[in-house]
């Protein structure tokens, strides 16, 4: 990498060194004005609103450094004191729920002119738009926006410590060709890490599906089939049966308390232990108990596969199905529950208003059909799961690792491309 001829220091720990003709300067320098956006609710947001509008939530979640188009509308009619934006504008979100991440900007580079809503700050400035989206979400910057906060469960930054953020100004031709540089990186970075997590995501389909095929037809290709008589099962082997989840397992009702039973959480990734600064309470018998092998269902959010086979001891909130398997290996029932025709079924015997708001009963889900193998087919097919998704996962967490490494690549490029540490 090329370097500047001289270097001097910055003044400032994060930053460093910077070249001898830029300048180290706070963003107040460089601003034109700071304003607030006004608040816009969630039951504001509308498909056939009539003007374009960022949340601060948004910030976070929808955007990266830089955009051309809001992914939401308002209605104008609705807000009292609309605040606009328009192209190059910076846009901070004051309030946050990581440190590390506080205060994180977006430059907006559309032509419409847009609303701004509750807890975002927008700065008007007079340099290169896309070099301060580049230079605002860089380390050395972020670094100063986090620093003296302290961890709560929301975060915020003010308008005025903003303001004294200082960044390293290069002059206009360098700014330009700064962005040309870490425009064709960053582009040539996202590409790797955009395959390397549709790879994940094709992985994690493969794996399903394998699963999925393994619990409902067995491993024997060549095994004889028939007809299960159960549409969305359909066929399985000749000489599985066909039986009713009551006949398998017993639903657990014992009620414990949380300060003699761990407490468990019933999560997309299976049965997890809580973490230890969940909140005792002293309302006596207020959880269910789980043992070992247990198989739990949230019964609140079954359509996202939230169950499994709880590996400990322990409690679970009351709405929870408890099943105490009999005559059946819970973690062959814990691959087939977790299969999305078994996700679903559970979904349409359930009732509610939305998906969100809907429940699940043990006493419709006790009459849901399970293709059964033999016990000893059961093990194998247990064996061969576990034996496939400890490659997948292998070949998932690697991949992981990677994007993991790109991202942290990206942001040091960044951070050496908008502090002078590199000649662009």
């Amino acid at each position: 990498m090329k370097k500047y001829p001289k270097y001097k220091d910055s003044g400032i720990s994060w930053i460093g060194e910077i070249p001898e003709e830029w300048k180290a300067i706070p963003i107040y320098a460089v601003a034109k004005s700071f304003s607030k956006g006004q608040g816009i609710t969630k039951e504001q947001v509308y498909v056939d609103g009539d003007v374009p509008c960022v949340r601060y939530g948004e910030i976070y979640s929808k955007y990266d450094n830089s955009f051309d188009e809001c992914l939401s509308k308002t209605k104008l009619s609705e807000l009292s004191n609309p605040s606009y934006f328009e192209y190059g504008d910076v846009l901070f979100a004051g309030t946050g729920e990581l440190i590390e991440e506080i205060g994180k900007s977006i430059v907006y580079l559309g032509k419409e002119k847009c609303l701004a809503g509750g807890d975002i700050i927008i700065l008007k400035h007079n340099q290169n738009p896309k070099f301060m989206s580049y230079c605002l979400n860089s380390s050395a910057v972020q670094q100063q926006k986090s620093y003296g906060k302290t961890k709560l469960k929301v975060v915020h930054i003010s308008k005025d410590k903003i303001k004294r953020v200082v960044i390293a100004l290069p002059s206009p031709s360098e700014q330009h060709a700064i962005v040309a540089y870490l425009d064709k990186k960053t582009e040539q970075i996202n590409h790797f890490i955009s395959k390397a997590e549709k790879e994940i995501d094709r992985l994690n389909e493969l794996k399903q599906a394998q699963i999925a095929h393994m619990v409902t037809h067995g491993l024997n290709p060549d095994a004889p089939i028939k007809d299960s008589s159960i549409a969305w099962i359909g066929q399985i082997p000749k000489h599985w049966e066909v039986r009713k989840i009551r006949s398998h397992f017993k639903e657990r009702r014992t009620k414990v308390s949380d300060k003699d039973y761990p407490a468990l959480s019933v999560a997309r990734e299976g049965i997890v232990p809580q973490l230890e600064t969940a909140v005792k309470t002293d309302n006596g018998d207020n959880r269910k108990l789980v043992l070992k092998n247990d198989f739990v269902v949230n019964s609140r959010s079954d359509r996202k596969g939230s169950c499994g086979v709880s590996d400990y001891d322990g409690s679970v909130s009351l709405i929870s199905i408890v099943l105490e398997p009999r005559d059946i290996y819970s973690k062959y029932a814990h691959h087939l529950f977790r299969s999305n025709n078994y996700i679903e079924e559970f979904y349409r015997n359930g009732r509610g208003i939305v998906a969100d708001l809907w429940t699940t009963r043990y006493s419709e889900m006790k009459n849901i059909f399970m293709p059964i193998p033999p016990n000893e087919e059961q093990v194998s097919i247990i064996s061969a799961v576990n034996n496939m998704s400890e490659k997948i996962d292998t070949l998932t967490t690697k991949l992981t690792a990677q994007i993991g490494y790109l991202k942290e690549l990206k942001q040091r490029i960044i951070s050496d491309a908008v502090t002078g540490k590199i000649k662009c």
